[in-house]
């Protein structure tokens, strides 16, 4: 970080980092453990992320199964890959036209991140309306708390990221010039 950028822009860039990095860290086990156990007429199963999206798909499920995937595993990690491309640049001056595109960049990783919580909500409430007692039962695993907070995460460090830090200190310098 230069020093020509103020105070509060340096914070913002050391706590969306600090952020960003927890929510790389949790997505590991939020795609390594089980994330929901379900039991339909006397066959259990336990799935990830990715194996749920894999058995929607073999179930001929697959609209459902591509939204899982990109809201639950390509969404989470594309999003941080762009926190991270925006936390590099906001570390060393960028021009007028550079700055745009990355303040566009943050306002779309700012939109789609709360996609993310699709599969959070999916398991919500298949734990809380699958009750049929032996017929069937859905429960949440500790997966999807690693998945949530990773989400959680990743919302906290893009609203803490202040796109600001790419004009202030070029404004800085378009002052001093006139």
């Amino acid at each position: 970080m230069t020093a020509d950028h103020p105070p509060a822009a340096r914070h913002s860039v050391a706590r969306a980092t600090a952020l960003a990095i927890a929510a790389a860290i949790l997505l590991v086990p939020a795609n390594v453990l089980p994330v929901l156990s379900t039991s339909n007429a006397g066959e259990e199963r336990t799935d990830t992320i990715f194996s749920g999206a894999k058995a929607l798909w073999d179930d001929g499920l697959w609209p459902l199964a591509a939204i899982v995937f990109l809201a639950s595993i390509v969404i989470p990690v594309l999003k941080l890959v762009g926190l991270g491309w925006l936390l590099v640049a906001a570390r060393r001056p960028v021009g007028r036209a550079r700055a745009r595109r990355l303040t566009r960049l943050y306002g779309a990783l700012d939109f789609i991140g709360r996609w993310s919580m699709l599969d959070v909500f999916l398991a919500a409430f298949l734990t809380g309306v699958v009750r049929f007692g032996l017929f069937a039962h859905a429960e949440a695993e500790p997966g999807i708390v690693a998945f949530a907070a990773a989400v959680v995460l990743t919302m906290l460090a893009t609203r803490a990221f202040a796109p600001a830090v790419f004009w202030e200190p070029r404004a800085r310098l378009e002052r001093m010039r006139s």
